[in-house]
């Protein structure tokens, strides 16, 4: 039992570390669009920047 949980948590982390940046940055995107429909785009690529620079950093 405890073999399995091990895996399992071992396969979370591979799949946030990989999912992680994309989808954070694709909610942003959406709500950046969704609340300010007529702002600039280039938060959004900020953000990228930011969360591609803390995954890399924090999550391992």
């Amino acid at each position: 039992m405890r073999y399995i949980k091990k895996m399992l948590l071992w396969l979370w982390r591979q799949l946030f570390s990989l999912y992680g940046p994309p989808l954070c940055i694709i909610i942003f995107a959406v709500l950046q669009g969704y609340f300010f429909p007529a702002g600039p785009i280039w938060p959004v690529g900020l953000f990228a920047i930011f969360i591609v620079f803390i995954f890399a950093r924090y999550v391992k």
